[in-house]
């Protein structure tokens, strides 16, 4: 769909003069809620902000910059996590210094991306995959779909090929650097291998590991966009795109909330209003589960903590320390930490992505996804153009990701079609 942008800004000229002649207060209450960034200023001006945000909410649309920002920024946080992984963080103050690792580890000039973003942009490929098959593609289609496609990141792994040889191959399979075994999980590999898929209800295993969260952005940043797709089932693919691998309700729940807080910072809410609006729809769409309560009730102490400033009496006491914090919400090896984690360190460091990625990488667990779910959220957020140049350049197969977040840019407005061709 193209989007005239003068068009769109008369509809909305009329709609609010028009709402305005009935006395009703749409036309304050929209621009109250427009979420302006540092810098927004000098990109936008109130009527071109006013424009977007309404073309997100009418016509579902999503900045190109947005989705790249939010795969390159998983990636950037993958890459730099990846080194420390698997040590405590005694070993990393060791290693790096007492700042810890504060930078991108190059080999060769490339900062190497893990299983988490391998398998990202495997899923960014099952969806795409559905669209083309299929002409208006149900939940079960897309879903179906992403699990082809990671049987087909199972066989870059090292695995067999599947048997059945009656459907198309990824054509990611020919990315020579896909092949390359970065610490695949263990959860991931054995239940792909089984050859069964999980769903919410077809338990392969009692997993809550955060394999299948660090993996789902793409469910937000593609359907999102899709007028045939509603908000609840957006998310619900969310969650059935992670329990293809991981059964345990805390397996899942966490890659429903994030899929839901991505999906409206793509509608352009604030990271504090997204919050809100995630936790009401699990509250909604997942009552029924225990799971539900255990991952809010985390996510809420660490957006709380991020946000805490001390009174008077305890400015004396310094700041509070990100390890401390982190140690507090676990290590990120199971679902709800890795999520915990990732929320604290964006909503603290919500205008310094380094300083985010260095809170989201140094701690005692895993590594590479906490800070990975961090970049993907800040990522989304601020878009490609405003992450650190020199944190972007270096990242492993930075141009499919760049090649991968147009395809799934489904509306663009006319002057965004021009520089195109350009």
């Amino acid at each position: 769909m193209i989007l005239h942008y003068e068009k769109i800004k008369r509809e909305l000229d009329e709609k609010l003069q028009r709402d305005m002649d009935n006395g009703r207060q749409i036309a304050r209450t929209f621009f109250a809620s427009l979420d302006y960034k540092e810098g927004d200023e000098k990109r936008y001006g109130d009527e071109q902000v006013a424009v977007l945000k309404y073309s997100k909410y009418q016509y579902h649309y999503a900045e190109l910059d947005s989705i790249k920002g939010c795969l390159l920024g998983g990636a950037i946080g993958d890459a730099f996590g990846f080194p420390v992984e698997f040590f405590d963080d005694c070993e990393i103050f060791k290693r790096y210094g007492e700042n810890g690792i504060t930078k991108l580890q190059l080999y060769n000039g490339v900062a190497h991306i893990s299983d988490d973003t391998q398998m990202t942009l495997f899923t960014a490929d099952g969806l795409l995959t559905a669209a083309k098959r299929f002409q208006t593609p149900t939940a079960d289609d897309y879903v179906r779909c992403v699990h082809e496609s990671y049987l087909d990141w199972l066989h870059t792994q090292g695995y067999a090929e599947e048997k059945q040889t009656d459907r198309a191959h990824s054509a990611l399979l020919k990315v020579k650097e896909l092949h390359c075994q970065r610490a695949p999980g263990r959860t991931c590999l054995l239940s792909l291998a089984s050859g069964n898929c999980g769903t919410l209800t077809y338990k392969l295993n009692d997993s809550k590991g955060c394999g299948g969260l660090m993996r789902v952005a793409p469910v937000a940043l593609y359907l999102s966009q899709r007028q045939d797709v509603s908000p609840k089932d957006v998310v619900m693919i969310g969650a059935r795109t992670a329990a293809i691998t991981h059964s345990h309700e805390l397996g899942y729940i966490p890659a429903a909330y994030l899929t839901a807080f991505l999906f409206y910072i793509l509608r352009g809410e604030s990271l504090s209003a997204a919050y809100l609006l995630a936790k009401q729809r699990m509250e909604n769409w997942f009552a029924d589960k225990k799971g539900t309560k255990i991952c809010l009730d985390l996510v809420k102490k660490a957006r709380d903590l991020a946000m805490y400033e001390p009174d008077e009496d305890e400015e004396s006491m310094g700041e509070i320390d990100d390890l401390e914090v982190i140690r507090s919400l676990g290590q990120g090896w199971v679902a709800e930490e890795t999520l915990a984690i990732a929320i604290y360190c964006a909503f603290k460091y919500q205008n310094d992505f380094e300083k985010a990625m260095i809170a989201a990488a140094n701690h005692s667990g895993d590594s590479d996804s906490t800070a990975s779910v961090t970049g993907s959220i800040l990522g989304a957020y601020w878009g490609l153009s405003r992450l650190p140049k020199h944190m972007v350049e270096p990242i492993e197969l930075k141009g499919l990701m760049i090649e991968l977040a147009k395809k799934m840019h489904l509306h663009k407005f006319d002057y965004e079609t021009e520089e195109e061709t350009e």
